[in-house]
């Protein structure tokens, strides 16, 4: 059984400090790679309060070879059962995700997005975009959400949904911009179909090659299907709508991409 630790939350004075050095923070996230032990060289004060809540101790992976994707599922795995009991208020706090991502997701973080500039720092460290923004844009907090909104009890595999979103971003980036992709049902309910439609023609002989093009691209398919969703969504009450009704809906306009449109 994994040790039990308690919950912090990074303190407001030490959070506002990074924000106002952020060029300075960038800098030593290039140069310090391996800990976040610098921090103090920027605020001399209490870096976290510690909370309450208790969770499992838990490490998270990285890649020898500095690929990150050969690690995202499991550390995606990883962050969703270690954190999957706290509050939301907890989980969309940016002052608990800023203590996760300087800490035991140090490396990680820094393994999966490559920091280029401030604003990679103040956009996917902090919220600085808003919360919702903040959370599914944050380099550990959308990895949690990734799997909140895809694992699926009902199936077999409960993580083939998360599975199917890592091996492609794409497939729920598109969902995660849009307000309607609080609503996990209707998340379910697209990704489903999605899936569907890929496993149906990928190695169809005729349509298998045109699957291919349709996932390529900034204007790729599953861009398509979140706009059609909005556009649906937005003469309806979505919420009410079935994950059965969304799947069909999302099933058959997919199918008609692929069939009729070209990419």
């Amino acid at each position: 059984m994994n040790n039990m630790i308690n919950i912090c939350f990074m303190t407001d004075e030490a959070l506002e400090t990074l924000k106002e050095n952020a060029l300075l923070v960038t800098n030593n996230l290039k140069s310090f790679p391996h800990d976040s032990n610098w921090l103090s060289s920027i605020y001399s004060g209490k870096l976290y309060d510690e909370k309450k809540y208790r969770i499992p101790e838990f490490r998270l992976k990285t890649s020898l070879d500095g690929d990150y994707s050969k690690v995202d599922f499991d550390n995606s795995i990883t962050l969703y059962e270690s954190l999957k009991e706290l509050p939301r208020y907890i989980l969309t706090d940016e002052r608990f995700w800023a203590w996760i991502n300087f800490t035991v997701g140090y490396q990680a973080s820094l393994q999966s997005m490559t920091i280029k500039s401030n604003s990679t720092f103040l956009d996917h460290w902090l919220f600085t975009q808003g919360t919702r923004r903040g959370i599914f844009f944050g380099v550990m907090s959308r990895c949690f959400f990734r799997v909140a909104l895809t694992v699926d009890e009902r199936l077999e595999d409960k993580y083939e949904l998360t599975r199917f979103v890592i091996d492609n971003p794409e497939r729920f980036r598109n969902l995660s911009w849009r307000s309607n992709s609080s609503e996990k049902h209707i998340v379910l309910g697209v990704l489903k179909a999605e899936k569907s439609i890929y496993d149906n023609y990928i190695n169809d002989p005729i349509y298998g090659e045109k699957m291919k093009r349709a996932e390529k691209g900034t204007h790729n398919i599953y861009t398509k299907i979140a706009s059609y969703l909005s556009l649906y969504g937005s003469v309806r009450l979505i919420d009410v709508v079935s994950e059965e009704d969304i799947y069909k809906v999302t099933y058959d306009k997919m199918e008609d991409y692929i069939k009729n449109q070209e990419f």
